[in-house]
């Protein structure tokens, strides 16, 4: 007759110490009647409650993995181990410093009996003898050197985290994930980065130049921490200050006929042709929506992906071009002529709603804001989602 395969079951327990640990049973065909009961330990120390709690919930199922080849006497994981052993490590690498256990102690702190205990508590933790009595003292054994070169180690590593988290947690120092617009790159962004990093030469900042939609989603997922690019109605869980607006002008050579026009209708230049971006930019969509406004429909002979290359061709005289003005004043040998009814493409910074900004970022974002209020450049305006979708 075929024997039924026992089955295993596991639970976190709490004893009447109050402390967590594990039993797993084993049970023929009523899994209510145990036929076997093992493997209940309790972490050594005092553990914070609901952590403690944790940590024996992973052991039970690392126990319920192994328990059918191994039986109770299933070793928990070296992570688990280490867990349990980070609070008691310091007066091991004391220890191994000082020579023995009384000079450990004295170093650590705490009383010789208090030590005496964490280190049978380490002991019964890793499952070898880490000191040995020779004569009056009581020193390390070589499994004992071998954990405290370890431990001395995790220690650095831990330093190391705690001096990041510190400057993590500093408004004057850390990182910030700053990203822009390209047609930002030439001038706007760099004048504010300049005078940022002349007040806050600490900060650490990573730039991230792409198009709009890549910025929203960077400042969503976490890959950008604050944005200066477009301010648009339609951007969800967007938050908005508006920076400047730049106004769309016609950009052409400077012998063009409409060069000397104080504003110019873009009925005006309906028979022109016209340089400009792709179908698909963003910045195209509004240039096609300041056509349909005007009820034009433009004749393109090139279209390209950079702006500065239709600004190019525009200033060589291939075609006219609907652009924003450009910061700093045309290029050499153009012009660039308002659009009327006037037309603006508004720019902000944009920080998402759904995250909550590091101390860096945001101290960079404030910043930010001062250096447009302070006459540096316009009046910053918080918007509450309206603006052009350029």
């Amino acid at each position: 007759m075929a024997l039924e395969k026992p089955r295993m079951a596991s639970c976190v327990i709490r004893c009447q110490a109050g402390a967590w640990g594990i039993c797993w049973v084993m049970a023929g065909g009523n899994p209510a009647v145990p036929r076997m009961h093992g493997y209940c330990r309790l972490p050594e120390g005092g553990a914070d409650d609901d952590d403690a709690k944790a940590l024996w919930e992973r052991e039970a199922r690392l126990v319920m993995r192994g328990s059918m080849n191994s039986g109770p006497g299933v070793q928990p994981s070296s992570a688990t181990i280490a867990s349990s052993l980070m609070s008691k490590l310091t007066l091991l690498v004391a220890m191994a410093e000082r020579g023995h256990l009384s000079a450990a102690a004295d170093a650590a702190g705490v009383p010789q009996p208090t030590a005496t205990r964490w280190i049978t508590a380490l002991s019964r933790t890793v499952g070898a003898p880490l000191t040995r009595r020779a004569g009056q003292r009581v020193e390390l054994t070589a499994a004992g050197r071998a954990l405290a070169d370890s431990a001395r180690t995790a220690h650095t590593v831990m330093a190391v985290g705690v001096a990041r988290a510190y400057e993590a947690a500093d408004p004057g120092q850390g990182e910030v994930l700053f990203g822009f617009l390209r047609t930002l790159g030439a001038s706007r962004a760099p004048e504010l980065l300049r005078g940022y990093r002349l007040n806050h030469p600490r900060v650490r900042l990573t730039l991230v130049q792409a198009a709009h939609e890549q910025l929203v989603a960077g400042l969503h997922d976490g890959t950008v921490d604050v944005a200066l690019s477009v301010v648009r109605a339609t951007d969800a869980d967007v938050a908005a200050v508006e920076m400047f607006k730049e106004p769309y002008v016609l950009v052409m050579s400077a012998g063009h006929r409409l060069s000397r026009h104080e504003f110019v209708r873009l009925r005006e230049c309906r028979d022109e042709s016209f340089v400009g971006l792709s179908p698909g930019i963003a910045m195209r969509r509004s240039v096609d929506d300041i056509f349909l406004a005007a009820r034009v429909r433009p004749r393109y002979v090139f279209e390209t992906e950079e702006v500065e290359t239709v600004r190019g061709l525009a200033t060589a005289g291939v075609g006219v071009a609907v652009l924003p003005a450009r910061h700093g004043g045309p290029l050499s040998g153009s012009v660039e002529v308002p659009i009327a009814p006037r037309t603006y493409r508004y720019i902000g910074l944009l920080t998402s709603r759904r995250r909550t900004l590091e101390p860096p970022a945001e101290g960079f974002h404030r910043w930010a804001i001062r250096h447009a209020a302070n006459g540096r450049g316009p009046a910053p305006v918080v918007l509450k989602g309206s603006g052009s979708s350029a």
